[in-house]
C-alpha cells in the first residue's frame, strides 16, 4: 500500500489508508520477538529508514494490497517502498488491537489499527487490517509475507 504503487495513490486520494506497517502501539513489544519485529518495521517506515526496513525483511518476501502483490524485496523496494514511508511520516496510525500467534518457527501478527491524517492532500481516516507472517531462521525474525487490507471510515461506522 500497483501498479502496487498507483493503488496506494488511488487509495490515498479516496481517503482509504494506504501502505502503513500498524503503529503507535500503547505497549512495546520486545525487540527481536515477531511483534516486536512489527513495531520495528513500523519505526523504521516513520523513520524513512530503507536499510533498517530492509534487515526486517526476507528477500523473497510477498507483499500484498489492494489485489496486487510484490514478489520480493527488492521488487518492493524499486516499486513501492518509498511511499509507503511517504504515507507513515503523513497520518498517523494508531493500533487498536494485535494477536501473535507463534509456532515452530512460524509466527503470524494481526493488527487491527485507524490511520487519520492527510496524505498528498487528501483527508485520511480509514481501518488498517494488517497481517505479517515471519519466520525464524538463523535465530532471527524476517517477515515473509505482508498483507495489508483498508477501508475508509464513515461516520457512524460500528467496526
Amino acid at each position: 500500500m500497483k501498479t502496487y504503487i498507483i493503488a496506494i495513490f488511488t487509495a490515498a486520494l479516496l481517503g482509504v489508508a494506504g501502505p502503513a506497517s500498524a503503529h503507535e502501539s500503547a505497549h512495546p513489544e520486545a525487540p527481536g520477538s515477531p511483534a516486536g519485529i512489527v513495531d520495528a518495521f513500523a519505526a523504521a517506515l516513520d523513520a524513512g529508514d530503507t536499510a533498517a526496513l530492509s534487515a526486517l525483511m526476507a528477500p523473497d518476501i510477498q507483499i500484498a494490497e489492494s489485489g496486487g502483490i510484490e514478489r520480493s524485496l527488492e521488487e518492493y523496494r524499486s516499486h513501492h517502498m518509498g511511499a509507503d514511508i511517504e504515507f507513515s511520516k503523513a497520518v498517523e496510525t494508531k493500533v487498536l488491537s494485535r494477536h501473535v500467534f507463534e509456532g515452530e518457527g512460524l509466527a503470524t501478527v494481526m493488527t487491527e489499527a485507524v490511520s487519520t491524517g492527510t496524505f498528498r492532500g487528501k483527508d485520511v481516516n480509514s481501518r488498517l487490517m494488517e497481517t505479517m507472517v515471519l519466520k525464524q531462521t538463523d535465530g532471527d525474525w524476517k517477515i515473509v509475507h505482508i498483507h495489508w487490507s483498508s477501508a475508509k471510515i464513515s461516520e457512524g461506522d460500528s467496526h
